[in-house]
């Protein structure tokens, strides 16, 4: 039986506490956590027809790359309907204020040729009343005829009829102007129209331009749920976009570690399967929302409440990829 030597024995219980002090002193932490990717679905705005695929799974892509073509057929048609609408509501206004203006001129024209034959009909009427009263008096002291009477009498009525006459004229020439209220109304009718219109064809050009399906982000297209021929809805995923190179690692700390470490720490990463591989990270969350299944479950079995909280470390380098499993110590 081979003894242990005491000195070997000895030297090795040292440095065995000395390197345990060490841990202890330093305060490292070492966890696993997961690290995960930007990951985007790319939906559409318009329902309509795949008519066009031009990506397919695992191909890298630029943001506002086309990725796929939606059937803009019946978009087009509205676009045409709109631009009609338009074009027919500037006829309109265009009508409408010609028709305003030359009612406007004709009726301001008419008022005041109307003014002028009352005033001309008031005067005679004034004149042929004083011929009237002077010529009443005269038949008194038969100085005059009954015919000369009979013919004062008559023009004085006539004039009279004249001012009547000459009002209705007046008031007909002063009603007119309710044309011009007409064509104002139409003016204001075919306005209306008009911004309609042009609102349709600003939605419709809007949606045309949803037709072409672009890359929200540059990455690569992890996942294709789509076909061309075939009809899509909104909300529904057409596909995903993973950016690799926009990634982080999700980690789990109790809550006896998170005074510790701060945001803008820096952290080691080392893939479990590649343990000769350090990444450097940098904490950029620390949640404040405790991991409730893990304090139920301890509860459930009578052990003391261990609650977690998530730690989010941006790395932003591509040779982790999602789903790796790596080992954290925070510096």
């Amino acid at each position: 039986m081979i003894r242990p030597n005491k000195w070997f024995v000895s030297v090795m219980v040292l440095l065995l506490l000395l390197t345990g002090c060490t841990a202890q002193k330093t305060g490292q932490e070492e966890l696993t956590g997961v690290v995960e990717a930007k990951e985007v679905d790319v939906n559409t705005k318009v329902p309509g027809r795949i008519v066009k695929l031009y990506v397919q799974e695992g191909q890298q892509v630029k943001a506002g790359d086309l990725l796929a073509k939606i059937d803009d057929e019946d978009l087009k048609a509205k676009e045409a309907q709109a631009l009609a609408g338009i074009a027919a509501a500037n006829g309109d206004i265009a009508k409408a204020a010609a028709g305003s203006k030359l009612s406007a001129d004709s009726t301001a024209a008419a008022v005041q040729k109307a003014e002028a034959a009352l005033a001309k009909a008031k005067a005679d009427a004034e004149l042929a009343r004083k011929t009237y009263e002077r010529m009443v008096e005269l038949h008194k002291a038969q100085a005059i005829s009954d015919q000369q009477m009979d013919s004062a009498e008559k023009d004085y009525k006539a004039a009279l009829a004249g001012v009547a006459a000459a009002e209705g004229d007046l008031a007909n020439a002063r009603a007119s102007r309710l044309q011009v209220d007409v064509y104002q109304a139409d003016m204001q009718r075919a306005e209306a129209a008009l911004a309609k219109a042009e609102a349709d064809l600003q939605q419709v050009r809007i949606n045309l331009k949803e037709t072409n399906i672009k890359a929200p982000c540059s990455g690569t297209i992890t996942s294709l749920n789509v076909e061309e021929g075939e009809m899509v809805s909104t909300g529904l995923p057409l596909m995903t976009v993973t950016d690799y190179a926009d990634n982080w690692v999700n980690v789990k700390v109790k809550q006896s570690v998170l005074d510790k470490i701060k945001e803008g720490q820096q952290a080691t990463l080392i893939p479990v399967s590649v343990p000769d591989k350090k990444y450097t990270g940098k904490i950029v969350d620390i949640s404040r929302k405790p991991e409730f299944a893990t304090a139920r479950a301890t509860n459930d079995r009578g052990e003391k409440d261990i609650v977690t909280y998530n730690v989010k470390i941006k790395v932003n380098s591509a040779q982790l990829r999602p789903g790796m499993s790596v080992q954290v110590k925070f510096e």
